[in-house]
């Protein structure tokens, strides 16, 4: 208990949240399934457990990365801000964890972090998480492949084609869907490359990129929803302009098989996306034509 000692300061002697015993194990959270006694003695050593009143932004999007976060007891909802209103993308109960984005990426957050209820929430500290990654790639694929599909389901409930879709459809989709990621300065395809797939980014920010008289140079920067490679010439054959990372990329990848799985999933979801991708193809073919026709 706190009390004030004799020098007039707060002594905080026995109030401290570290939390000592293992409470980070595989029987609570099944995403611990596998680790090893070392690596989860560095987790537990690491870790913070907080008392959260209900309604507490725990996260802010946009915000910087820092920790892992485990669900102790309560419950947490997830929240995106759609047409400047936020919408609850997904509740995680207890024996769940949130913060993977953050933690794997070293990018801002894309959503926001409440508690639902009264909770427990433990934090371990990013620095611990990343060794214990270094050293466990299977525990590492794990939380990537969950960084994934929350990743894409988010899009999917934000991105305006897909918003009608219900859950359990959204669910289906986050199964079926390929994402990708491009790190930053790397290139995503060049300018006259094989067309065969589009993409829609999920976050990061790409460098849309024309050669005006021999020269590279950036026509658009797209970010989170932007289509990539819907520009084309030679009957579609071709991409008619580069795309590089400006920052680091999340993809979900538009081919031939993803269109199939969109179109048996909901065909108003597959005709709304391609009007989408027609609508900025045309933009985009506008501003190209301005610009290489100053230079020629």
């Amino acid at each position: 208990m706190a009390r004030i000692n004799d020098d007039g300061f707060l002594e905080l002697s026995g109030v401290n949240n570290k939390v000592f015993q293992e409470v980070l194990n595989a029987e609570k959270f099944s995403i611990l399934s596998g680790v090893s006694p070392l690596n989860l003695r560095i987790l537990n050593q690491a870790s913070h457990l907080l008392n959260v009143s209900q309604g507490v932004e725990m996260m802010h999007a946009g915000d910087t990365p820092h920790d892992l976060y485990f669900i102790n007891k309560g419950s947490v909802s997830i929240g995106k801000k759609i047409n400047d209103e936020m919408k609850v993308v997904a509740k995680l109960i207890a024996g769940n964890f949130y913060g993977e984005y953050g933690a794997m990426r070293g990018k801002t957050r894309f959503a926001s972090v409440y508690t639902a209820e009264k909770s427990e929430i433990i934090r371990v500290d990013l620095n611990a998480v990343q060794q214990v990654f270094d050293a466990d790639e299977a525990f590492k694929s794990r939380v990537y492949t969950v960084m994934q599909e929350r990743l894409l389901k988010s899009f999917l409930f934000s991105y305006s084609a897909f918003r009608k879709l219900s859950s359990t459809v959204r669910d289906i989709l986050t199964k079926d869907l390929e994402v990708v990621e491009l790190e930053r300065d790397n290139m995503l395809f060049r300018e006259g490359d094989e067309a065969k797939k589009f993409y829609l980014i999920l976050s990061g920010e790409a460098e849309l990129t024309v050669n005006v008289d021999d020269v590279p140079t950036v026509l658009e920067v797209r970010r989170e929803n932007g289509v990539l490679g819907e520009v084309r010439r030679e009957e579609g054959k071709k991409y008619a302009y580069g795309v590089y990372a400006a920052n680091g990329l999340d993809l979900l990848v538009l081919d031939k098989k993803s269109m199939q799985n969109i179109q048996k999933a909901n065909s108003e979801a597959l005709l709304l996306l391609k009007q989408m991708m027609n609508h900025s193809a045309k933009k985009t073919a506008l501003v190209m034509n301005k610009i290489l026709g100053k230079s020629a």
